[in-house]
């Protein structure tokens, strides 16, 4: 669901798009669109944090976790993914699942298949930990945003359709323009992370209001010479500069979590596919990072050195994902974790 095949959204707007007058975007990008009687959806983020000697453990776990998602979980998209070092300096495979009935996901957690491989491995003082963040996303407060319109990842695997080009990218503010409760909403952030149960290995948790939720990616499998090469030689490197300034120092940018994830193959090897997953406190703090801040700002320029060399023949594929969440109804789930993994990094003291 998006604001309309343009990309444009119809009536008075009370906040005005930041869009240029005339606007002509420099390159194409284009949007997923969903059932229309669809009002919301759910993604949810399910890892077990490890150190090195757990690894065969984790990978295991997460990948009967993957399977049983998309099998008695009835999950419309399931991908698996791994991360080399979180904010806790630990590893992490990570299952991120996409329900387009949430009524479905939440018959799946009631379940006795979840609920046993879970609680399997969240006895206390296990060595590894399990984390679920569960984020239900009103499609209003939501976009998604392509370079090719046939690039199937993420919850655009359960889209029904595609934009046309749209003219809502490429300039500051364009993220919060394709939104289409920004209209009428500034998102404004209040409140905190409220602890809503803790044991001495358990917290269950829920996010502050107007939380900012970013997946943004980029996908080189199958990319081969010239075109590769420059991108790992110069993009790439500042993109890692940037995720890590995010999951070490992001305080100073309001950004409570962030990690640097590949996807993997069924072995549990990392692919050429690599994305960020990050929250912000509020969508003004991840515009803010991204418009005026030195690491992004960075990771902007060498990405327009390097895409126009290709234009339309560029075989690198590039995507995003983005939702601003009520607090009410996410919620997230920590056992045995390291201090500050995840959301648990919006804790005060």
């Amino acid at each position: 669901m998006s604001p309309n095949k343009s990309g444009k959204d119809d009536g008075a707007r009370r906040y005005p798009l930041r869009m240029p007058p005339g606007w002509t975007p420099p390159y194409p990008s284009f949007m997923s669109e969903f059932d229309a009687s669809r009002h919301s959806a759910s993604m949810v983020v399910m890892g077990c944090q490890f150190e090195e000697g757990d690894r065969a453990t984790a990978f295991e776990f997460l990948s009967r976790m993957a399977a049983l998602a998309g099998t008695e979980g009835k999950a419309d998209h399931v991908d698996l993914s791994f991360c080399e070092a979180d904010s806790a300096g630990r590893a992490q495979f990570v299952v991120t699942g996409y329900w387009l009935k949430p009524e479905v996901l939440e018959q799946f957690f009631e379940g006795a298949a979840f609920k046993t491989l879970w609680q399997r491995h969240a006895a206390e003082a296990l060595p590894y930990g399990l984390f679920r963040e569960v984020f239900n996303v009103p499609l209003k407060r939501f976009e998604t945003l392509h370079s090719d319109p046939t690039h199937l990842v993420g919850v655009a695997n359960a889209r029904i359709d595609v934009t046309q080009p749209i003219d809502r990218h490429a300039y500051w503010g364009s993220m919060r323009d394709r939104i289409p409760s920004s209209a009428d909403d500034a998102f404004a952030p209040s409140g905190s992370v409220e602890i809503l149960e803790q044991s001495a290995h358990r917290i269950l948790l829920r996010p502050n209001e107007n939380l900012a939720v970013i997946r943004s990616g980029q996908d080189l499998g199958g990319v081969v010479g010239q075109e590769r090469d420059e991108y790992y030689g110069e993009v790439e490197p500042v993109l890692n500069a940037g995720m890590a300034f995010l999951r070490d120092q992001g305080a100073e940018v309001n950004c409570l979590d962030c990690r640097y994830m590949a996807f993997v193959d069924d072995g549990g090897e990392k692919t050429d596919h690599t994305f960020g997953l990050a929250y912000f406190r509020s969508l003004s703090d991840l515009e803010n990072w991204s418009e005026h801040h030195p690491t992004h700002l960075a990771i902007f320029n060498a990405f327009l050195e390097f895409a126009p060399r290709y234009g339309p023949a560029m075989k690198s594929r590039y995507w995003h994902e983005v939702s601003v969440l009520p607090a009410q109804s996410q919620i997230a789930e920590y056992v045995n974790c390291a201090p500050g993994t995840g959301l648990l990094s919006g804790l005060k003291g």
